[in-house]
């Protein structure tokens, strides 16, 4: 029986590749059910579950790749670009290269509230730090 918090199996656009669990995903095409990397200003559809597929040599595919990915809802681990502060309530939204942001710099769409601790250990994370994120207030437009 799938679960709401199931991941669902995407086919990804042409050329592109996700290295790892907790990158936003947008629609890449609508007329080729496709997703994309979210990047800056775009509408974030869900959050990876993993890496996308890989080839017999096990290199990640660029072409007929799959990923699994999380629709939005729930409290989802998504990944921080770098030099991020994160406090709790604190609104995320999604920046460049399917990673989330700390403030919006006015074309950034909300993906939704920070849920984690505080404190020095969210201050200036690392690129690719997982957070908790509450996706229930995600940007529709």
């Amino acid at each position: 029986m799938v679960q709401f918090n199931d991941p669902r199996n995407m086919s990804v656009k042409s050329t592109i590749t996700f290295a790892g669990a907790g990158l936003c995903v947008n629609q890449g095409t609508a007329t080729s059910n496709e997703v994309d990397v979210c990047g800056d200003g775009e509408l974030c559809i869900g959050v990876t579950a993993d890496e996308s597929s890989r080839d017999a040599a096990g290199t990640l595919e660029t072409s007929g790749a799959t990923v699994s990915v999380y629709p939005l809802g729930g409290v989802l681990m998504v990944q921080s670009e770098a030099s991020q502060t994160w406090d709790y309530g604190l609104i995320v939204y999604v920046g460049a290269a399917g990673q989330v942001i700390d403030s919006n710099d006015h074309t950034s769409k909300i993906l939704g509230i920070y849920v984690g601790e505080g404190g020095a250990e969210h201050t200036n994370c690392d690129a690719g730090t997982l957070i908790p994120v509450a996706t229930h207030g995600a940007a529709l437009s």
